[in-house]
């Protein structure tokens, strides 16, 4: 099974969305292993996002995963990044397909409200990042297995 992060971003909080978000991505037969809300650190952030360090808007993205709390969640499940990555789309809600996570709740390209792994690369070194082992639950999804009653 493949894992993913995800981030709820500070606008979606402050808008309530948290819950939407996340059962949109239970529609999608992913499995929950990981959840909790964080106040990101700006020294994260920066690793986080250490491959947008040069860009003039930078600072911008500092100030608002700084702004409220954030809720990180790891999702499992066969092709969880592609399932996930067509889900949310585009990060410019404008460019996203009509029914998406960013088409129907984003308000703008810096208010995107989700970050979710690129690839399954990349989402193994931001588990890492933001997860301790300990906080990644295994269990059954009650399709995985069959309960019988006498």
């Amino acid at each position: 099974m493949q894992k993913t992060l995800i981030i709820i971003k500070p606008d979606a909080v402050s808008r309530w969305l948290i819950w939407k978000v996340t059962e949109r991505l239970e529609t999608r037969w992913l499995k929950l292993v990981a959840c909790k809300m964080s106040k990101l650190s700006e020294a994260i952030l920066k690793d986080h996002y250490s491959h947008l360090a040069d860009k003039p808007f930078f600072p911008e993205i500092l100030k608002y995963m700084t702004y409220s709390p954030v809720v990180l969640q790891i999702w499992e499940w066969t092709d969880s990044v592609n399932i996930i990555r067509n889900t949310i789309w585009a990060t410019d809600p404008a460019k996203a397909a009509v029914g998406t996570i960013r088409w129907d709740f984003s308000v703008s390209i810096a208010a995107n409200i989700i970050h979710a792994s690129e690839t399954p690369e990349a989402a193994e070194q931001e588990i890492a990042r933001f997860f301790k082992s300990d906080e990644i639950f295994d269990y059954k999804r009650s399709d995985e297995y069959v309960l019988y009653f006498k």
